[in-house]
């Protein structure tokens, strides 16, 4: 039995070391595909700038190509799984070569300077999950045999100048979960196929030329999708109105389009939204209150359209705004009381509206994270309230072109980090009997940081104090026209070094133009016309 099973054993052996040989040629023969197709991806670089020569320098065939940088082999068949070249500063094409590489799982070449078009051979590449071509100079149509690559997960072309249509063919990527194309040159309608990817998460078209409409039942088929962003596009129509399916919602850009009629209520049931940007449209009616349930919601913004109506009495109830932006429309009304309590709140826009009434006067307000506030162009009356003072945060305070009067508060000057004041075209005053060098300017020395003080057309009726030129060294601008200023120009002016556009017009300013003001070296803009200044115009200063 043993004379038997010998040979019978030897014969396994040899069989077996025959496949072994067999296996060994073929991941050979296999693996020198891989090597070719890498040899004739980097032929086609004309330019590594990178200071090391990172594929030059490293890219030997004297050596494994799975050590070369910037790849990514599997283990145990020695294949190329994986590309990255991200941020290397290359130059060149995409050689078609690269659709040998068969079992690449990912390919990143973004940030680059590839130019020309992108090969349709990449279509080969069936296992590809993620294709990055970001920021580089590829143009072109998108191939529509992408379509082929059915594992595709990620497909990531922005920043190059791909034109035509977005290929219908995209909708057969079963996988898909994020598609951007955005800062291209795309055109032609949306193709609403591709929303029938129940996998989808993200859509990204930001910046391209894209048309059409969206279904009112826009997550009837992806109800997965996460992110919309359709910004600076031409997409017009009703926003959708069927907005329940759409539950994992958490970014809605619809910016800069021409999306006409109201908000939809069902806006206020997408309880994960955290950014909801609508600027820039034909949108009409009111501010849904609904909005006030959205109690995620960081970012609102409905700039430059033409809602109507008043601010929701509610919209205080948001607990986690950061940013509310509801200039150039045609809201009426007050404010509601407590705006002031969203603690928060960092920026607030209503210039530009028809808003009135006296500004919420409640001194516990804070708002201790507010840096900007833009109330501009509206018809608020009344003081400027003291609880400003109490948003030690603020960079920018803008309430020009109102009709708010009474005495501009001292308290102002402790806004350490402020940088822009614009209070002109309004009706406020000086403290009456106050003493001059202790008016609101002098206070303003305190701004450390402060840029640009406009405050013309006011009946101020004040003295520029000497203290003027202790102000911040950063200050570059100082507007106020028909301010009813009086007295001289303090000689301390000439400290301001950085001071560029100094308008003083039409005042009742007298005296001499300081010879100091010549050592306003950065001085592009001085209007001193319509005062009763006399004397010499110190030399060099024209």
């Amino acid at each position: 039995m043993k004379l038997i099973e010998r040979p019978s054993i030897l014969l396994l052996l040899g069989f077996l070391s025959v496949q072994s040989c067999m296996f060994r040629l073929a991941q050979s023969s296999t693996n020198f595909t891989d090597r070719s197709a890498l040899i004739a991806f980097n032929s086609k670089i004309t330019s590594d700038p990178n200071t090391t020569h990172v594929l030059a320098g490293n890219w030997s065939t004297a050596t494994n190509f799975c050590d070369w940088i910037g790849v990514s082999c599997s283990r145990r068949r020695q294949r190329v799984t994986a590309l990255n070249f991200s941020y290397m500063g290359l130059q060149g094409t995409i050689s078609p070569h690269i659709g040998n590489l068969s079992f690449l799982l990912s390919l990143d070449l973004s940030n680059n300077s590839f130019f020309g078009s992108l090969p349709h051979e990449i279509s080969r590449l069936h296992r590809l999950r993620i294709l990055q071509l970001s920021s580089n100079l590829l143009e072109g149509t998108i191939p529509p045999s992408l379509q082929n690559c059915q594992n595709l997960r990620k497909i990531l072309l922005e920043s190059n100048h791909f034109t035509g249509a977005i290929p219908s063919s995209l909708s057969n990527l079963p996988s898909l979960e994020y598609l951007s194309l955005i800062y291209n040159s795309l055109t032609g309608p949306f193709p609403i196929v591709i929303l029938n990817i129940s996998s989808l998460t993200m859509i990204a078209l930001t910046e391209n030329h894209i048309s059409g409409t969206l279904p009112m039942d826009l997550c009837s088929h992806c109800p997965n999708l996460r992110g919309l962003y359709l910004s600076d596009n031409q997409f017009n129509g009703r926003l959708p109105s069927q907005m329940s399916h759409c539950r994992e919602v958490v970014h809605l850009a619809l910016s800069s389009n021409e999306f006409y009629g109201s908000i939809p209520q069902g806006f206020g049931s997408l309880e994960k939204l955290k950014v909801l940007v609508l600027g820039v449209n034909k949108l009409t009616g009111n501010i849904p209150p609904t909005i006030s349930n959205l109690s995620r919601l960081l970012v609102f913004e409905i700039a430059f359209n033409s809602i109507t109506g008043s601010i929701p009495k509610d919209i205080w109830r948001l607990p986690n705004v950061k940013f509310l932006n509801f200039q150039v429309n045609y809201l009426t009304g007050t404010i509601p009381q407590d705006l002031f309590n969203i603690s928060s709140l960092q920026a607030i826009s209503l210039a530009n509206n028809s808003l009135f009434g006296n500004l919420p006067s409640d001194s516990e307000f804070s708002c201790p994270n507010l840096k900007s506030l833009y109330f501009a162009g509206n018809q608020f009356s009344g003081l400027i309230p003291s609880y400003i003072s109490n948003c030690s945060k603020l960079v920018l305070l803008e309430f020009a072109a109102n009709t708010l009067s009474g005495a501009i508060p001292t308290s102002l000057g402790q806004l350490k980090y402020l940088k822009e004041l614009y209070l002109g075209d309004n009706l406020l005053s000086g403290e009456p009997n106050q003493n001059q060098e202790l008016n609101f300017f002098s206070s303003l020395i305190n701004c450390r940081f402060l840029e640009l003080v406009y405050l013309s057309n006011n009946p101020l009726d004040i003295t520029l104090p000497d203290s003027i030129g202790n102000f911040s060294v950063s200050l570059r601008t100082i507007v106020s026209s028909q301010t009813q200023i009086r007295g001289h120009i303090p000689i301390s002016i000439g400290s301001l070094k950085n001071l560029a556009w100094l308008d003083l017009g039409k005042n009742n300013l007298t005296g001499n133009i300081p010879y100091t003001i010549k050592r306003l070296e950065g001085l592009q803009r001085l209007s001193l016309g319509g005062n009763k200044i006399e004397g010499f115009i110190p030399e060099d200063i024209y």
